[in-house]
């Protein structure tokens, strides 16, 4: 995973931004309308909120928040640090599709004590690699998203999980 996630870094000056405006520290503002923050729902693991801050073309942070599908009284937080990457032509200049790979961490658990799967008050806490694809509208200020993230728990209840995530944000 680091061995694909250091030759995407080292060819990200090889890409070609999407339009003559865009830079390496400039706001996302030619892909889509809207601020550089965007804010909506996710649903998979976690289900929730999600949010991402844009800080460059080309890099943002993400997070989501909210409980694992089909465990009872269970909550996750996620924060991630995500390189975009435009490896293809979405086939119009009003729509693009960045790639994004990352890192971040995994903090999560069971407050119900009847859980079948986690006794209560058990924290699972880990690294996790994170990929996936955004499409963005240039008229409109949303992306829809999805993405796939292996975890390994190092804390508490090591342990390991694959979770995906497909949402819609809306930027501010």
């Amino acid at each position: 995973m680091m061995t694909l996630l250091l030759a995407l870094t080292l060819s990200a000056s090889a890409q070609v931004p999407v339009s003559a405006t865009m830079d390496r520290t400039g706001a996302v503002n030619v892909e889509h309308m809207g601020g550089p923050f965007g804010i909506g729902l996710g649903l998979g693991a976690p289900s929730g909120v999600a949010g991402k801050l844009w800080i460059s073309d080309w890099s943002a942070f993400q997070f989501s928040a909210g409980g694992d599908i089909g465990e009872f009284g269970d909550l996750v937080a996620v924060a991630d640090y995500v390189l975009q990457f435009r490896p293809f032509e979405s086939g119009s200049t009003d729509v693009s599709v960045p790639l994004h790979i990352g890192g971040g961490i995994n903090i999560g658990g069971n407050v119900h004590s009847g859980s079948d799967v986690y006794d209560g008050g058990v924290w699972r806490i880990g690294p996790r690699g994170v990929i996936g694809l955004s499409v963005l509208i240039k008229t409109l200020p949303i992306d829809i998203y999805v993405e796939t993230a292996p975890t390994i728990y190092v804390f508490e209840d090591p342990g390991w999980s694959f979770d995906g995530q497909i949402g819609i944000r809306h930027y501010l």
